[in-house]
């Protein structure tokens, strides 16, 4: 686990008015900082694109100055630890490391989740699959995440320990089988895309709804033994109210008994004035919701002796409405998604 920690943190709001807080979400799009790539060799940052797309980000976590702070497709750990840093962020934690290509030192795969926080991240871990339920399940007990999840434990004044998950789960783009392809029959070009096509297709969707499935177990166990209020929040490729993962988070029970378990995409149960929720992510011209904020019924304004008000859900998109010709290199292409909420004074 790689953990940054400044020790001359700032507790902020202090005294014995309600407690604001935002928390928010960002998939940062291959933050490597030169002189390494991202995947390729072609694949990198110009000094003065690397300049560019940390004045946005600077700009952009200025203006929102969310409390926690959630990140993906991050390549250079300690260059985003040191950038944040004046900003107030004395935690960062992520849970695994990039590699490196066999072909190039300087190439990095495979990039990771990360979270910061103004406020001590009081524990972080990669979360691990229940092997007993992989076993029941009839699936691989030795199974791993396309990129590892961080389950952490925040102290927030008033709230106290808020559980957040982090996550990235498998993207859509279709899992190449070249090597099985090549295999089975040598030098077909149309066998090998027609497999990619389809059951490369098929198994990322399939890996994705596992993914999803594995943490928001995690999640239903800890509140079903442990309460407290928890989050679920990054990119999870996918609208999770239209596909497979609907099965998985758009499961709610109306039951005293057991709506302690239940999870809420945030947008549904904030005071926003409005029933059409923004897009994250543009493909194509058309506008895709990705990335979610879910929130145990903890957060939930509508419960009985709840400790929190006015939360309310916001969509940062003004980069992502245009196509640049960097094609959002210096930004990102997908929105940043942040909620804001105040916990009552002596909750």
């Amino acid at each position: 686990m790689y953990k940054v920690k400044f020790e001359h943190n700032q507790m902020a709001n202090s005294g014995s008015t309600n407690k604001h807080f935002k928390i928010a979400t960002l998939n940062l799009l291959n933050y490597a900082s030169p002189p390494f790539s991202y995947y390729q060799l072609d694949e990198n940052y110009s000094a003065i694109q690397w300049q560019n797309k940390n004045i946005w980000l600077t700009r952009l976590i200025a203006n929102i100055s969310p409390d926690i702070i959630a990140f993906q497709e991050v390549f250079s750990i300690d260059a985003l630890a040191k950038h944040i840093k004046p900003l107030g962020y004395d935690y960062l934690t992520t849970v695994d490391m990039p590699c490196i290509a066999k072909q190039s030192e300087f190439i990095l795969m495979t990039p990771v989740v990360a979270l910061a926080s103004k406020y001590p991240i009081i524990q972080a871990d990669a979360l691990k699959p229940d092997k007993k339920l992989l076993k029941h399940l009839n699936l691989p007990e030795n199974f791993t995440f396309s990129r590892r999840p961080i389950k952490a434990e925040i102290q927030l004044p008033q709230l106290g320990i808020v559980r957040i998950y982090v996550l990235h789960l498998k993207s859509k783009r279709a899992t190449k089988l070249n090597d099985f392809a090549n295999n089975t029959v040598p030098k077909n070009a149309a066998y090998n895309e027609k497999l990619t096509q389809t059951v490369g297709s098929f198994y990322s969707q399939e890996l994705r709804c596992l993914e999803g499935m594995l943490i928001y177990h995690d999640a239903l166990f800890e509140q079903a033994t442990n309460p407290q209020p928890s989050i679920i929040l990054g990119d999870f490729n996918d609208d999770i109210h239209a596909s497979a993962l609907s099965l998985i988070f758009e499961n709610t029970l109306d039951s005293n008994e057991v709506n302690h378990l239940d999870f809420f995409d945030a947008f549904d149960i904030s005071n926003n004035n409005t029933n059409t929720k923004p897009p994250t992510l543009y493909y194509e011209g058309k506008g895709k919701v990705l990335d979610y904020i879910l929130l145990s019924n903890e957060f939930n304004q509508n419960r009985e002796n709840t400790k929190l008000t006015h939360l309310t859900y916001h969509t940062i998109d003004k980069h992502i409405l245009t196509q640049p010709d960097d094609k959002h290199k210096t930004n990102s292409d997908h929105a940043c998604i942040y909620i804001q909420f105040e916990v009552k004074a002596g909750s």
